[in-house]
This record gives C-alpha cells, structure tokens and sequence, in this order.
C-alpha cells in the first residue's frame, strides 16, 4: 500500500501543472480574442468573436473605387479566412509565450504534505457529475461522430430577414457571399455589411438546430461543464477558483 502522504504531494503537483495548463490557455484565449482581418485590396474588414465565429462584417466606403461589384464576396471570404488564420496564429503565440515565461520561472519549493484532504467535497461531487456524463456521452459517441462529420462538410445557405443576402456556409466556415441585385446597386456599405453580417449570424444558428444530437443530453450538459478550461480545473479542485468580477 503507497504512503497517502506521498499521493497527497502527487496531487499537490498536479494541481500546480493544472494552474499551468489553465494560465497558457487563458494566454491563448486572450491573443485570440479580438481576431481580425482585411482582404487583399482592403476593402472588407471581419471581425471574429471569442468563440472563432463571424463577428461583424465592415464593407468600408471606398470599396467601390477598389474592387469590382462582382468581386465583393469574394473579397469578403478572404477576410474572414485571413482572421481565422489569425486567430489560429495568436492562440498559439499566446500559449507558448506563456509557455516561455513559465519555462524561466524557478521551481516553486515543494509543497510540504499534509494529512488533510487538499481536494475538497464539491469537487469530488463535480468529478462524479463530470464521470457520469462522459458515461452517457461516450455511449454515443459513434452517433455524435457521424453527425460532426456531415456537418463539417455540408454546405448550407442562409440569408438576412429581408433576403438581399445571401450567404454559404461549409461547415463553420464562410464559403460564398451573394446579393440582390437591384437591392446591392444603391446599398452604401454600411448597409452592405450589416446584412452580410444579419446574413452569417443567421447562418450559425440554422447549423446548431440542424445538430439536434449535439444540443442535447449529454452533450450540452458536457460542454457547459468543460466550456471553459479554467473554470473545469477549479471545478475539479485543480486549480484556484476565479474571483467574481467587481462591477
């Protein structure tokens, strides 16, 4: 039978490469974060949200004077392919710069055990919880596997509520952009990128009612238990909890 005190010092090492994982994580989300990009002839910006999805579309002013009519949509996916990229880029600058920075930080002394129980009642409980819905997921998982590879590579056309824009989606990601004509000739940009933008959202959301496995139990119940990275760690006792914002 292993000494409890050692397993306790092995826990205490774990909850400090735990606090590690979660603080380049956290790096990586906050370089991501305000993702962005233009086209080559700079006539579209697109801005990505937290979660890696169009933000907003910006057709600026002079688009007119820089590129064809016929060429804005596609002007409009090079932007938002280049922001994902650069999402993608950032993320990972983030967590390996945070990476570097922990790599020069000397060891922390070793935690002095204790005979006391370092993980305590809830987090045992949210483990459980946790276990029981992986459980039930990966039951299913051959279901959950089929029905994310027809979405990855189904296309699906969506448009703004007044139908002058529509748009494709591959998966989650931008693949066409098209207007009415006659609405498109007169539009200025502001309104132009706007629709894109009404357009793209309402793309989404038709893709997450058309995963009826993937919104339901367990699935839902697991991402809102593993969403957030920090937040799973100190749920689990792994890392410290994070104080509530101050208004």
């Amino acid at each position: 039978m292993g000494n409890p005190l050692d397993e306790i010092a092995e826990l205490e090492e774990l909850r400090r490469q735990a606090e590690n994982l979660s603080r380049r994580l956290a790096a990586g989300d906050r370089m991501a974060a305000r993702a962005s990009a233009r086209d080559s002839a700079e006539v579209v910006r697109v801005a990505l949200g937290a979660d890696g999805r169009i933000d907003s579309v910006e057709i600026l002013p002079h688009w007119r004077r820089q590129t064809p009519a016929d060429q804005l949509g596609a002007a409009i996916v090079e932007a938002a392919d280049e922001a994902a990229r650069r999402r993608s880029e950032a993320w990972v600058y983030g967590v390996s710069q945070a990476a570097s920075i922990d790599s020069e930080l000397p060891e922390p002394p070793a935690p002095l055990p204790s005979a006391a129980d370092p993980v305590g009642d809830s987090s045992v409980n949210y483990a459980r919880s946790l276990l029981y819905v992986l459980k039930d997921s990966f039951a299913r998982l051959d279901e959950l596997e089929g029905e994310a590879e027809r979405a990855a590579l189904s296309s699906s056309t969506a448009a703004d509520a007044d139908d002058r824009v529509r748009v494709t989606l591959t998966g989650e990601r931008l693949a066409a952009v098209s207007f009415d004509e006659s609405w498109f000739r007169s539009a200025h940009a502001g309104q132009l990128g706007a629709a894109v933008t009404q357009a793209v959202q309402q793309g989404y959301a038709d893709r997450v009612k058309a995963a009826p496995l993937r919104n339901s139990w367990p699935y839902n119940e697991l991402d809102r238990m593993t969403g957030d990275p920090a937040q799973l760690l100190a749920n689990l006792g792994l890392a410290p909890r994070q104080s509530p914002r101050s208004n």
